[in-house]
């Protein structure tokens, strides 16, 4: 009996070690411009709690702007940059339980952010535009959502597969 049995637990670990080494996540490093900095939430004294920073990766093809909430440690550092900075950021590319990839932003520049898992506010505006033109004339812009190419070879974190 305990032959069947820690035969049978032994494949069940065997087969979730396969199912998530199917699932391999990646570390990026990108460089970014940072577009705000807002703090969210002070503590009595004014010391910042919670900061929201938005960047954008200018090095990516199209328009991808983020907007990511952090902590007090991460507040006290990124106050010390300036908007319009151009900073590296880390980004943790991983496979989400909910059945896709996803990725977050684990620093930027030297301010390290501890992702909450209950954070509502981070989101990320993934968009590719274009002129729109009629007989010639611009007349406005269509924008895709859905990556194209030319910005996955360059961005590859953006995949959502």
């Amino acid at each position: 009996m305990k032959k069947k049995i820690f035969g049978f637990l032994g494949l069940s670990v065997l087969a979730v070690g396969a199912l998530t080494g199917c699932h391999k996540g990646k570390t990026f490093d990108a460089n970014v411009e940072i577009t705000r900095i807002s703090p969210v939430r002070k503590d009595e004294n004014g010391r910042t709690l919670v900061t929201d920073v938005e960047f954008d990766y200018k090095e990516c093809p199209g328009e991808q702007i983020e907007n990511i909430r952090g902590g007090e440690e991460f507040s006290q550092c990124i106050a010390k940059h300036a908007v319009g900075k151009n900073v590296p950021i880390k980004i943790d590319y991983h496979w989400d339980p909910e059945g896709h990839y996803t990725w977050d932003v684990l620093q930027i520049a030297d301010c390290k952010r501890v992702k909450d898992e209950n954070d509502e506010a981070s989101f990320a505006t993934i968009r590719e535009c274009e002129d729109s033109k009629e007989n010639g004339v611009t007349v406005g812009f269509e924008c895709q959502i859905a990556p194209k190419k030319e910005l996955l070879k360059k961005c590859p974190w953006f995949a959502p597969h």
